[in-house]
């Protein structure tokens, strides 16, 4: 079980660089400016195609156990994240760039007990790449809402 664990951990830190590659090479950013949207385009139309591998890993070692889920926006299409709709609502509101997701006004412990969210996927017809160690599990909910709610438990 931990040669599949290895396998899927660097799959996972292989796919967290390789976007990161492609996006300091010139290709699609977070930052970029969508493209225009005619007035018949619909929300669900937005989201179609939209999607993010998110995980959690316990520690600053992304090479510690990989726990993560793929969210596809609009949410009805596959079963997995523990809250998908209020996810896709939260990267829907800043086109798929996690680290521009305003931080809840929420008091957290000041317990050194770091974790590391990443997410790389498709946003928009962008390729998104996103990795940050937080200081705890509160920090995380709170700077990221229900993005990494990925219905594993850590640091409990």
């Amino acid at each position: 079980m931990s040669a599949v664990r290895n396998a899927a951990r660097r799959a996972l830190v292989a796919a967290a660089a390789s976007a990161a590659l492609f996006a300091s090479a010139g290709g699609a950013t977070a930052h970029e400016t969508p493209a225009q949207e005619t007035p018949a385009r619909t929300a669900a139309d937005r989201h179609s195609g939209n999607w993010m591998h998110v995980a959690v890993v316990e520690g600053e070692d992304a090479l510690s156990e990989v726990r993560g889920v793929l969210l596809r926006c609009p949410s009805a299409m596959v079963p997995g994240h523990e809250n998908a709709a209020e996810a896709c609502r939260r990267l829907d509101a800043v086109d798929g760039d996690i680290a521009r997701i305003e931080r809840a006004d929420v008091v957290c412990p000041m317990i050194y007990q770091p974790v590391t969210a990443m997410a790389y996927g498709n946003w928009d017809g962008r390729r998104m790449a996103f990795a940050k160690t937080y200081p705890n599990p509160c920090v995380l909910r709170a700077s990221t809402g229900a993005v990494f709610t990925t219905g594993h438990q850590y640091g409990s």
